[in-house]
C-alpha cells in the first residue's frame, strides 16, 4: 500500500511539474511559497489584491514585465533591497525573469526584498453596526495608500468577546507559507483599561476558576495538557503570505479555547475546509464564530458559567463559549453548512447529546467524507443544515441559501 502511495505521489508531482512548465514561457517569473519570500516579509500587492498562488504547484507566476507592490506599512518601517535599507515604505518592483526582479537601479532576487522590521496591520471599525448595534471592525493593512482587507469581525465591547469573523477562502488558499515563525496576539487598544494578554494566562484562569467553581477546583480541570487557549476563528493559514498570517494574530480574531478541541477537531475542520475550497475550485465565504458561555461543575456538580474577568459591576467579561462554528457559504451556488464544536472535553454523553441542538448532517453521510473529526480528542462536533443553525445562533448576517453546501 505505502509503495502504491509513494508511486502515486511521484505521478501527481510530475503531473504538476509538467503543468508548471506549461504555464511558464520564457522570461517569466515563478516563485515558491518555500524558497522566495524573505524575511520580515513585506505585504505583497497585485492588481489590487494580496498576491496568491497562480499555479497548480502552489507556486506565483508572475508574466515578464509584470509589476506588483512591495508594502512595509506602519512607524519606522522601511522596505530594504538586499542590504540597502530604503527611506519609503511601499516599492514598486518588476519581473525580469525567473526570481529577478528590478526596482530603479536595484536587480537582484525577489527574496532579498524585505522589510527592516515586520509591516503593521491595522484594526478600524468599519462604520457599519452588526448584530444588535455592536461594532463591525476590518483588519487588513494599508499599503499605497489604500487599505486592503482580510477579515472583519463583530465585536461586542460590552462582554470584550467576537461574535464572528468573516473571511473570504479561495482555491489558492490550500498553499501557505509553512514554518512561519508565531506571532505573539496583540490588542491595539479594543480591550480598554484590561490586560487581555493577562486574563488569557494560566495564572489568571486558574484564579478564575476557584473564584467561580470553589477552592482548588483549577486541578481538576487545568493541567500541563490542558488548559484555555487563544483559539483563532479566521485561521492563521487560510491566509498564503507570512505577513497575512501575522494579522490573524489580534485578540479580536481570538476566543478562549480547550487545547484539546483547538488542536483535535477544529484543526481538523480548518484543514478539511481548505482542502474543500481548493478541489470545489470555489472561492468561498466563512463565518467563524462563538456562542453561549461554557459551563464547568464545581464539588456539588454544580455547572457555572466560565469568564476570565469581571467588570467593575462584578459582570462576567470575556467569556468561554460553549460552541464554537463555522458556517461555510458558497455566494455563486448558493449554498452553505455549519459546522460546530462544542467547547468542552468535560461533558459527558447526556449533555453532550442535549447540546448537540441540530440534527448531524455529517453523521454517516458520504457527501462531507472529507471531513474527517479527529477521534478522541475529548470533544464532540456535529454539522447542521443552515437554516437549523441560524434558528439557534441569530447573530449572523443573513445569506441567501437554496441548498447544502457539500
Amino acid at each position: 500500500m505505502r509503495g502504491d502511495m509513494r508511486r502515486y505521489n511521484r505521478i501527481v508531482q510530475v503531473f504538476f511539474l509538467i503543468l508548471t512548465t506549461f504555464y511558464k514561457t520564457d522570461g517569466d517569473c515563478v516563485l515558491s511559497l518555500k524558497n522566495d519570500f524573505g524575511e520580515p516579509s513585506p505585504v505583497y500587492v497585485k492588481n489590487g489584491t494580496f498576491l496568491s498562488s497562480t499555479t497548480p504547484t502552489g507556486d506565483i507566476l508572475m508574466r515578464r514585465s509584470e509589476k506588483i507592490l512591495v508594502g512595509c506599512p506602519g512607524k519606522n518601517r522601511y522596505v530594504v533591497f538586499g542590504g540597502d535599507a530604503t527611506d519609503f515604505e511601499v516599492a514598486e518592483v518588476q519581473c525580469i525573469s525567473d526570481t529577478i526582479f528590478r526596482y530603479g537601479l536595484w536587480l537582484g532576487e525577489f527574496k532579498d526584498i524585505r522589510c527592516n522590521a515586520p509591516p503593521w496591520f491595522t484594526v478600524e471599525p468599519n462604520y457599519t453596526e452588526c448584530f444588535g448595534g455592536r461594532t463591525l471592525y476590518k483588519v487588513g493593512y494599508q499599503v499605497g495608500g489604500e487599505f486592503l482587507m482580510l477579515y472583519e469581525a463583530c465585536f461586542d465591547s460590552q462582554l470584550l468577546t467576537t461574535l464572528y469573523v468573516r473571511h473570504e477562502l479561495s482555491p489558492a488558499n490550500s498553499f501557505y507559507q509553512r514554518g512561519v515563525r508565531r506571532s505573539q496576539f496583540i490588542d491595539t487598544g479594543l480591550f480598554g483599561k484590561y490586560c487581555i494578554a493577562r486574563l488569557y494566562s494560566t495564572k489568571n484562569q486558574r484564579a478564575r476558576f476557584n473564584d467561580i467553581l470553589g477552592d482548588r477546583m483549577d486541578q481538576r480541570y487545568i493541567t500541563r495538557n490542558q488548559f484555555l487557549t487563544r483559539g483563532h476563528l479566521a485561521p492563521r493559514v487560510d491566509f498564503t503570505l507570512s505577513a497575512l498570517q501575522r494579522a490573524t494574530f489580534h485578540y479580536i480574531n481570538a476566543a478562549p479555547q480547550w487545547l484539546r478541541g483547538n488542536a483535535g477537531d477544529w484543526a481538523a475542520l480548518e484543514d478539511a475546509v481548505r482542502r474543500r475550497a481548493h478541489s470545489n475550485g470555489s472561492r468561498l465565504v466563512v463565518y467563524t464564530g462563538t456562542h453561549g458561555v461554557c459551563t464547568l461543575a464545581d464539588a456539588h456538580n454544580e455547572h457555572h458559567e466560565l469568564f476570565l474577568h469581571v467588570d467593575d459591576n462584578n459582570n462576567g467579561i470575556v467569556p468561554v463559549p460553549l460552541y464554537y462554528y463555522k458556517v461555510v457559504y458558497d455566494p455563486k451556488k448558493e449554498t452553505a453548512v455549519a459546522f460546530v464544536s462544542i467547547n468542552s472535553p468535560f461533558y459527558n454523553r447526556t449533555m453532550v447529546d442535549q447540546l448537540t441542538f441540530c440534527d448531524d448532517i455529517c453523521d454517516g453521510n458520504r457527501n462531507y467524507s472529507w471531513l474527517r473529526w479527529r477521534p478522541n480528542d475529548g470533544t464532540h462536533s456535529f454539522c447542521c443544515d443552515y437554516e437549523e443553525f441560524v434558528k439557534v445562533v441569530e447573530h449572523l448576517p443573513k445569506l441567501v441559501v437554496r441548498d447544502r453546501f457539500y
